[in-house]
C-alpha cells in the first residue's frame, strides 16, 4: 500500500477513483468537493438542487467518467451535518469506503480530507480515523494490503498534519507494507490558485 500527500488540483489528478466526501448543510459544496464540482460544471450542486442527493451520512452515489477531470469513476459519500462530524464518524466513513472499493475492486485512489480546514476537529486527528477505518474495512484480513495507491490530496499548508496523522495511523497499523510519500512536483497554476485561499502558497517537495 502506497500513501502520497500531494498537492493536485482536480485537473492534475489521473487516478482510477476519486472519492470525495460531503456535507448536507454545505451548498453549494465546498473544500476539494467544491473544487471538483466547479471543474464539472456545477454538477454535483445540481444533483444537490434538484434533491437527487442530500449528503446524509453513508449515503453513496457513483459517477462513471465524468468528463472534465482525468478519472475513470467519482464516489460521492454522504457526511453528514459539518457541525456533528467526529472522529468515529470520519471512521465510520472510511470503513464504508473500503467495502465500496474492495467491492469494485479499485486500488488505484485519490481522497482528500473531507472538511479539511473546516470545523472543529483536528487535522491530524481527523486523517487518522478516516485512513484507519479505510484500512480496517477491507472486506478480508489477508486482502487489507492489496496494491492499493492511494492519493491525498491537500493544500499546502495542511501537508504536515496529514502526514501526522499518517504516522499516527502506521503506528497502530503494526504493518511494515505501507509507505508514505509526498509529492515532488511544483503545484500548477490552477493549484496555486486554489492554495491562494490558504494562509501561503508554496510547495511541499522536500
Amino acid at each position: 500500500m502506497k500513501i502520497r500527500i500531494s498537492t493536485a488540483s482536480p485537473d492534475a489528478l489521473a487516478r482510477e477513483t476519486l472519492l470525495l466526501g460531503f456535507f448536507s448543510d454545505e451548498r453549494p459544496p465546498k473544500g476539494y468537493c467544491g473544487l471538483v464540482d466547479w471543474r464539472l460544471n456545477g454538477m454535483i450542486s445540481a444533483e444537490i438542487a434538484v434533491g437527487r442527493i442530500s449528503g446524509s451520512f453513508l449515503e453513496k452515489i457513483a459517477y462513471a467518467f465524468p468528463r472534465r477531470i482525468c478519472i475513470s469513476r467519482l464516489l460521492l459519500f454522504g457526511m453528514g451535518v459539518l457541525s456533528e462530524l467526529t472522529y468515529d464518524r470520519l471512521y465510520n466513513s472510511g470503513f464504508e469506503m473500503a467495502k465500496t472499493i474492495t467491492g469494485i475492486g479499485a486500488t488505484d485512489l485519490a481522497l482528500p480530507m473531507p472538511a479539511a480546514g473546516r470545523g472543529s476537529l483536528q487535522l491530524a486527528g481527523m486523517t487518522e480515523a478516516l485512513i484507519t477505518g479505510l484500512f480496517d474495512g477491507r472486506a478480508h484480513p489477508q486482502e487489507r494490503l492489496p496494491k492499493l495507491n492511494l492519493e491525498i490530496p491537500a493544500k499546502v499548508d495542511h501537508t504536515c498534519d496529514i502526514r501526522l496523522g499518517l504516522e499516527r495511523f502506521l503506528k497502530h497499523a503494526g504493518v511494515a507494507e505501507i509507505e508514505i510519500f509526498e509529492s515532488e512536483e511544483q503545484p500548477s497554476d490552477e493549484t496555486e490558485e486554489f492554495l491562494l485561499n490558504g494562509k501561503k502558497v508554496q510547495s511541499s517537495g522536500d
